[in-house]
């Protein structure tokens, strides 16, 4: 057994909750299948170029607190020439803090951001979530796929890197079918289980809920609608989002607003709290909506969500904490990732999600009318 186990894209602080669930579940998803072992730590090698910084060249060392229990992390740097001779040529010097740590790492695992192992973001990302992967492939390291969507691939170039990865991997999990055909058909064998985010333990804070609760989840990438790849597609989403806030108040309900992807103190692209702040603003009307204007972590936006009686999303993590602790949930979908997730879950994804990309002013009256006979349904079934 060797001493540490890589796990790709891991990054408990990820301004991206989604992400970072999937940090705070990968842990425990490695336990139960056998891979992380008692007496092993946790590794990740961190690129750098300003050599003259020391910051960049020490190894670090952080204790991890997950579901209770306490992980060692420890961070290795390797600099961007060294980073390119291993990449490009194969050739791993030994001498270095790279080239001795990475003949102790046993495995690397994979997350690619839950959805990343795809380029329905762009080139640019499908290719940086692998910033590990390309080097630790190269020096000989395993490598496995821990449960995500696989695809969809828009770019035949990125399609045949992605199977190259994925013939090279001792094994591959999803977390739906999305991409399982495609899987057969090139001879894979896969495993399907719940998302990462599943094994993640929800965390109790100081919040009051109002009974009728329910859940919004107000996307910055839908509501700032610039996003690479997705610009432009979700023009009505402003319009959408008052109207369904407006049909729930008259249902007597109580709105609660939930950034899931957002920096709070630095603000990123498409952030979800920014979007959540104008969308309570524009509400004449401010009754019976309660914004969530918190720093929260990933397992404390489980424990909010786990507290509605109905929840809606465009975020697809936001959507599996309601899944994961037993809140109905409407998806709104902006990738075939959320019909087939529901579906992996259990759930009716032809029910309970509906695309807004493109979605029409005029199609929104009908948009909320399938939220709405979904919650009736619920609420019958109560």
């Amino acid at each position: 057994m060797k001493k540490y186990i890589d796990i790709s894209s891991f990054n408990l602080s990820d301004s991206n909750r989604g992400t970072a669930a999937l940090g705070y579940g990968s842990i425990p998803f490695l336990e139960s299948k056998g891979y992380l072992k008692n007496g092993q730590q946790l590794i990740m090698f961190h690129r750098y170029r300003k050599f003259w910084k020391s910051s960049n060249t020490k190894v670090l060392h952080e204790d991890l607190r997950i579901n209770g229990k306490t992980y060692k992390r420890t961070i290795v740097p390797i600099h961007d020439i060294e980073y390119r001779l291993v990449q490009k040529l194969g050739i791993v010097l030994p001498f270095t803090k790279f080239g001795k740590y990475v003949k102790q790492v046993e495995l690397e695992a994979a997350i690619n951001g839950g959805d990343g192992f795809s380029d329905i973001y762009g080139t640019r990302i499908f290719m940086n979530r692998m910033n590990q992967t390309w080097i630790l492939r190269r020096a000989g390291v395993p490598l496995m796929f821990l449960p995500q969507t696989i695809g969809p691939f828009k770019d035949n170039k990125n399609y045949e890197v992605a199977v190259g990865l994925l013939r090279s991997a001792k094994e591959i999990y999803v977390r739906d079918d999305k991409f399982t055909q495609k899987l057969k058909e090139l001879g894979l064998k896969y495993t399907q289980t719940p998302d990462l985010s599943s094994f993640m333990v929800p965390e109790p804070w100081d919040i009051e809920i109002k009974p009728n609760a329910i859940g919004l989840n107000v996307s910055g990438l839908a509501y700032t609608n610039t996003f690479n790849g997705l610009a432009g597609q979700f023009n009505a989403y402003p319009e959408l989002i008052e109207r369904i806030i407006d049909h729930f108040r008259a249902k007597g309900c109580t709105v609660y607003l939930i950034p899931h992807s957002y920096g709070y103190n630095k603000p990123i692209a498409d952030d979800d709290m920014l979007a959540c702040r104008e969308a309570y603003r524009r509400l004449s009307d401010k009754s019976n909506v309660v914004l969530i204007d918190r720093d929260l972590i990933s397992p404390q936006i489980k424990y909010l969500i786990s507290q509605m009686t109905f929840f809606m999303g465009a975020r697809m993590h936001a959507n599996f904490a309601a899944i994961y602790t037993g809140v109905p949930v409407f998806g709104m979908a902006y990738s075939y990732k959320f019909e087939g997730a529901f579906n992996a879950n259990g759930l009716d994804g032809k029910t309970q999600t509906a695309m807004i990309n493109n979605l029409k002013s005029g199609e929104i009256e009908n948009y909320i009318a399938r939220i709405d006979d979904f919650y009736c349904s619920i609420k019958h079934k109560q």
